[in-house]
């Protein structure tokens, strides 16, 4: 995860407990973070999360194989699948 994603939503949380509408919230991110501020429907639903009494800002345990991949094998298997694909590394 993103350090920014973990310090928005700590921002989100504060800024829900001191009662602060949603537009309010995504302008000052949007203000702070610029083009790294998380996209709105997160915030969004964050804020829903806050407001509802959630206390952790990180995201609950999963089951499951994790989202990450091996690059390596990755491109691979898609240079394999289509001959046509062109995978630079840089």
């Amino acid at each position: 995860m993103l350090e920014f994603e973990l310090e928005q939503r700590t921002n989100i949380k504060f800024l829900v407990k001191l009662g602060k509408s949603g537009n309010e919230i995504r302008d000052m991110l949007v203000q702070v973070y610029g083009d790294n501020a998380m996209k709105k429907t997160a915030d969004y639903k964050w804020m829903k999360r806050f407001s509802e009494g959630r206390k952790s800002v990180t995201d609950k345990e999963r089951s499951g194989q994790p989202a990450a991949i091996e690059l390596k094998n990755s491109y691979k298997t898609v240079a394999k699948r289509d001959p046509t694909v062109y995978i630079y590394i840089v």
